[in-house]
């Protein structure tokens, strides 16, 4: 079964603090998939995250969202004229 992710995002001033991360990474089912400076990105169950989340300041959590990339390789449409 596919878990759902999300974006978590942290506003304040500097890095995302440790003690808050710490948080989230002991969160029971829930995985940290991918980290950078101000975000994770957290493979979870939404409930038990929103409730960590809007315990958090300076947190803000959205579903993480994909885009298929369009091909736009020349084709050829017919026979040269």
């Amino acid at each position: 079964m596919i878990r759902p992710r999300f974006i978590l995002r942290y506003r304040g001033d500097g890095d995302t603090p440790e003690a808050d991360v710490a948080q989230l990474r002991e969160l029971p089912d829930a995985e940290v998939v991918d980290a950078s400076p101000k975000m994770l990105l957290v493979e979870s169950e939404p409930e038990a995250l929103r409730a960590l989340v809007e315990t958090l300041p300076d947190w803000m959590m959205a579903p993480e969202q994909q885009y298929a990339v369009p091909d736009t390789r020349k084709r050829v449409t017919g026979p040269p004229e």
